[in-house]
């Protein structure tokens, strides 16, 4: 009987857990979702998809409706609540139908109780995490700090909303890497090592690298 194995993929901004999330499902050769979920909601529900960039969430994790959008006329909750439940949907439909890496969007809350699923939370040093903000996104000396906690203060806050988990805390996730401490290859190899022990099989690796390429030249954009 086949069976789909799903890798959830929490981070901290800045902990490269978006780029191991792409190298790992090219070394599987599985699904990657990350920006194609929230692609496929903003054609749903007519809207561009700038609409749930980063920089269109406020600090309470809600993205901003806007006053010249035709979602105006809708409560900021109950837009956010649509587009929540539409990702579960989508969400749970990939996880019976493939193997993939999730990236975000509380998929690891989602599939909780989902025995084919590796939670994981990618955390690093904010020394490390500053350097990244201020060289691939050019963030001003001055401001760098306070532009990272507020990247994270976002994610919390839509987590924590959605789940009523605290975001980061261990027992939500089978395992959790610091990435400072790990290149990015040893963190898809501990991984893809986890992937093979839940379906039970050694599986081919490496065999259609950087056909996922194509996210990380678009997301340099986004939030890591």
């Amino acid at each position: 009987m086949d069976k789909n194995v799903i890798i959830t993929i929490s981070r901290q901004f800045g902990s490269n857990g978006q780029e191991i999330g792409r190298q790992l499902a090219e070394y599987l050769d599985i699904g990657y979702y990350n920006k194609e979920i929230m692609l496929y909601i903003a054609q749903q529900i007519g809207v561009r998809p700038e609409f749930f960039e980063e920089d269109n969430m406020n600090e309470a994790g809600f993205y901003n409706v806007g006053r010249n959008n035709w979602l105006s006329n809708m409560t900021e909750l109950s837009v956010n609540a649509q587009v929540f439940e539409m990702a579960k949907e989508m969400i749970q439909g990939i996880a019976q139908t493939e193997s993939a890496v999730i990236v975000g969007r509380c998929a690891d809350f989602i599939l909780k109780d989902n025995p084919n699923c590796i939670k994981v939370y990618c955390y690093s040093d904010l020394k490390d995490r500053i350097h990244i903000a201020k060289t691939e996104y050019k963030i001003p000396k001055r401001k760098v700090q306070r532009f990272v906690e507020q990247q994270d203060k976002k994610r919390a806050g839509f987590y924590e909303f959605y789940t009523n988990q605290r975001w980061g805390t261990r027992y939500n996730y089978d395992l959790m890497l610091n990435t400072s401490m790990l290149s990015t290859q040893e963190a898809v190899e501990i991984l893809a090592s986890l992937f093979d022990q839940k379906m039970g099989v050694t599986s081919i690796k490496g065999a259609y690298k950087d056909q996922y390429l194509s996210h990380k030249i678009q997301d340099l954009s986004q939030s890591r």
